[in-house]
């Protein structure tokens, strides 16, 4: 629940659904947002609100500062408002109080409550050349809300290539996930950018995978591998990788080096699990099924990555606005 007032420019006041989520960037303790949204309940109309935080929004005071369209504030909360075709960008000098912060116990499909008020001046924006301009149009906004709050997990990974093949260097930007391998046991797999700042391009220009039979805490030998090893199930290794490459056709298969799983908690039917650690290994570049090149790149990837709770993937969009981050 969100109660909604608002003066100035506009003069509105109502009731709307109110929800939020923490996203957990695994193995870190920067780059983590938290973003609390409010909605009217009347689907005719375009009307909600959120506060973007970078951080864990934790109980406490905070000062709202200037929200600056499509991007994400480094210290202080922001906020935006869109009511039908406006969109209201906060001005420096509001306040956001948050007087409990109850989380769930761990992340996942179960929510928390987090309650608290909030006050602050925006300023409408309209399109011009180059971005968003200010009007002279401003808004005074109330807030009071109590809002369901959901804990999600971020994978968090990072990837070193040297050596052979077409592409030396560290990771830019890395997407990760794991996902059950269909035969007892887990994949564990990343894309990597290399050469542009983080962004929504895609294909990025390496997709890699790490197979473990049995996760655990403990360190593993990578097997050797070859193309039809690979291909089929009934004789894969215990512990492998494969790279694949956006811009090249060779397969890049494990020729030894290890895992270290530093950390494995198996997810439960609400909460997530997670899987942490380092990947240190030459692979081989096969030409074809059964042509092994004269390249070998050797690949170091820290990672840290979720494993969805048992009961389903969460719902990351749960906030209304047609902002995104």
């Amino acid at each position: 629940m969100m109660l909604v007032q608002i003066s100035g420019k506009l003069s509105y006041s109502n009731t709307w659904s109110a929800f939020g989520q923490f996203r957990d960037l695994m193995a870190a303790d920067t780059g983590e947002l938290s973003l609390l949204g409010g909605a009217g309940i009347d689907s005719a109309n375009v009307r909600n609100m959120t506060v973007v935080f970078p951080g864990r929004l934790q109980a406490g005071s905070f000062t709202i500062t200037r929200y600056v369209y499509g991007a994400v504030p480094t210290q202080q909360p922001a906020a935006y408002v869109i009511m039908d075709s406006s969109l209201f960008a906060s001005i420096p000098g509001g306040t956001l109080t948050v007087s409990n912060a109850a989380y769930p116990p761990r992340p996942g499909l179960d929510p928390g409550l987090l309650s608290g008020t909030m006050d602050f001046h925006a300023v409408r924006l309209t399109a011009g050349i180059g971005g968003p301009v200010e009007t002279h149009d401003t808004i005074a906004v109330h807030a009071v809300f109590a809002a369901h709050w959901y804990h999600y997990l971020r994978p968090n990974v990072t990837v070193t290539l040297s050596g052979g093949g077409p592409l030396v260097g560290s990771s830019l930007v890395t997407v990760g996930q794991s996902v059950d391998d269909d035969h007892g046991g887990r994949f564990v797999s990343w894309e990597s950018d290399f050469d542009r700042a983080p962004g929504p391009s895609f294909p990025y220009e390496i997709s890699q995978e790490v197979r473990i039979a049995a996760p655990a805490v403990g360190t593993y030998p990578l097997g050797h591998l070859t193309p039809a090893i690979h291909a089929d199930a009934a004789q894969w290794p215990a512990v492998f990788s494969a790279l694949y490459y956006r811009d090249d056709p060779r397969l890049a298969l494990s020729a030894g080096g290890t895992l270290s799983v530093t950390n494995f908690v198996a997810p439960t039917d609400a909460y997530y699990g997670e899987i942490q650690g380092t990947l240190d290994a030459p692979l081989a570049l096969w030409t074809n099924d059964s042509t092994v090149s004269a390249d070998t790149v050797h690949v170091v990837a820290h990672f840290a990555v979720q494993l969805w709770p048992l009961g389903g993937i969460p719902a990351s969009t749960r906030l209304p606005a047609r902002l995104s981050y």
